[in-house]
């Protein structure tokens, strides 16, 4: 396939996506194209399959109110990196407004998983993802932390895979 195929799809993907995920990636590509870096070719079913397998390593309970809202808070991030320099104001009311709630629900129940995944979770893999990014003190990562940190381990595990 050839550089201008390339961007045409590139940008046919983008105009043609219905899904906000979607979209985020295909925008990302088409910057990632003009920078001269090569196209992302994993999916958000992608991204979205290793953040779920990684929740349930961390042990965190699926049944919780909180994990739909993780997952959306993670790939949200993971495509579009101003939602983790703006949490109260944008990506809280973003998740709320997409499962119809409020942010502070959005916020509390993500704290909620969070305390949850630490209390029951598996040490030895509890530290094998987040070692000594997080304050001793606590013993738990804030929201922006734990969100932030996996997005970055899911997006390490999606550049292995491409």
């Amino acid at each position: 396939m050839s550089e201008l195929e390339m961007r045409v799809d590139a940008v046919c993907a983008y105009l043609l996506a219905v899904d906000p995920v979607e979209r985020d990636k295909a925008r990302a590509n088409i910057r990632k194209m003009m920078n001269g870096n090569q196209c992302v070719t994993a999916t958000a079913a992608d991204a979205e399959t290793i953040t779920r397998e990684i929740l349930l390593e961390l042990g965190s309970p699926d049944h919780l109110v909180g994990h739909p809202y993780v997952i959306a808070a993670i790939l949200k991030v993971l495509y579009d990196r101003k939602y983790i320099n703006n949490i109260t104001f944008l990506l809280y009311p973003t998740i709320a407004a997409e499962f119809d709630t409020t942010a502070a629900r959005v916020e509390r129940a993500i704290r909620h998983l969070i305390e949850v995944t630490w209390a029951r979770g598996d040490l030895e893999i509890l530290d094998k993802y987040f070692g000594n990014t997080i304050s001793a003190e606590r013993g738990k990562p804030t929201n922006g932390e734990f969100i932030a940190r996996m997005a970055n381990i899911v997006s390490q595990r999606l550049r292995a895979s491409v």
